[in-house]
């Protein structure tokens, strides 16, 4: 096999959650992972870390970081609920008093109560399938489905209410200017170089209807929105000889690229985080830029010598401004157990958690 079709493999493969190889036992393990299953974090404020599980082995999982004495609970919706997850968490969202959480592989949303992670319904749909992303706004849920639609879930009869037709493969989703932004990957097209895979839909809210595509970089995976209006999208290329590209959509649909490498991005105020983690790389970029100006604020905004080397997630947690950071446990290990990494605003380490495989989604109880 070229390297080029390597490269390919690899790349499905990470986007499936398919996992491989072996464990890496030089890998440091000062962190043992705390399995306090109780539920004593109970009623208390946190973040919720959804962790993906290996594609097929019904091993997904979501821990629980309590703010109030940092300490980390492992598997508390098994916990809570006497059953496994299922198979392949992709994404979660704490919105009101519950939490909606998506597990691709299962083809389920699983609806919980915020504050205990008790089941209260395992939402299936035959209409539209294969859960990936999900998102909430005045009200609903929306949750995009890899068989090229975007699903709206009414909060209160807890059921799917409307869908509309996308492009192929849709993944991350973002709200701006009362639209919904979704970007259309392609992802199971790579093969053919992700044809179709040039796009992002924008939904108007009040109609749900589709009201144009945008023409960006190829394979859009990733996609946030600033304070402004402004429309982050990151597009992963073919991981092979078109490299991914970051873009932003104005308010007006205009396209405008940034001169910057990224694999992992997020969007915290007009403040761009970027990573650069392409396979095989023995040194990260984290680069923070200005939304508005497209300028570097911060060449290198992790400090220190505890940056995790293989970084699946990076988000801002909007109620202190911490850089977290969830992490494979070794750059040839998807199969075990993963980290959670907290740094404070200012880039500082803070401490490392082990949570379990695959920590890709992260979601906020207040």
């Amino acid at each position: 096999m070229n390297l080029k079709n390597l490269l390919k493999l690899l790349a499905l493969l990470f986007m499936a959650t398919v996992s491989f190889t072996a464990c890496d036992d030089e890998e440091d393990d000062s962190n043992d992972p705390t399995d306090e299953t109780t539920g004593d974090f109970k009623k208390k404020s946190g973040i919720y870390i959804l962790n993906q599980g290996v594609y097929g082995s019904n091993n997904a999982s979501i821990s629980f970081l309590d703010y109030s004495s940092n300490t980390m609970y492992n598997n508390v919706f098994e916990a809570a609920n006497e059953r496994k997850l299922g198979d392949t968490g992709q994404d979660g969202i704490v919105y009101g008093s519950k939490m909606y959480i998506v597990v691709n592989g299962s083809n389920t949303i699983e609806i919980v109560d915020s504050k205990t992670c008790k089941s209260i319904k395992s939402l299936q749909s035959t209409i539209a399938t294969s859960p990936r992303d999900v998102i909430a706004y005045n009200g609903k849920i929306y949750i995009s489905m890899y068989d090229g639609q975007i699903a709206r879930l009414d909060t209160t009869t807890l059921e799917y209410d409307k869908f509309v037709k996308v492009g192929p493969n849709p993944e991350e989703m973002a709200v701006a200017n009362d639209f919904l932004y979704v970007v259309n990957s392609d992802g199971l097209n790579y093969n053919n170089g992700y044809t179709d895979g040039k796009s992002v839909s924008k939904i108007n809210l009040t109609t749900f209807t589709e009201v144009k595509k945008i023409s960006v970089a190829v394979n859009p995976t990733k996609i946030s929105a600033d304070s402004k209006g402004n429309v982050i999208v990151l597009s992963m290329g073919n991981y092979a000889d078109v490299p991914a590209t970051l873009q932003k959509i104005t308010s007006d649909d205009n396209v405008v690229k940034y001169n910057i490498a990224a694999t992992l991005m997020t969007v915290n105020d007009t403040v761009l985080y970027t990573i650069n983690a392409p396979w095989g790389a023995t040194k990260l970029d984290c680069i923070a830029i200005s939304t508005i100006s497209g300028q570097v604020i911060n060449p290198d905004f992790l400090k220190g010598d505890d940056i995790p080397a293989n970084p699946i997630k990076i988000e801002i947690d909007p109620t202190n401004g911490d850089i977290l950071i969830g992490a494979y446990y070794s750059a040839s290990d998807f199969t075990s157990n993963g980290y959670f990494y907290v740094f404070d605003k200012t880039g500082n380490f803070k401490k490392k958690y082990n949570v379990g495989v695959g920590a890709s989604g992260f979601a906020y109880l207040n």
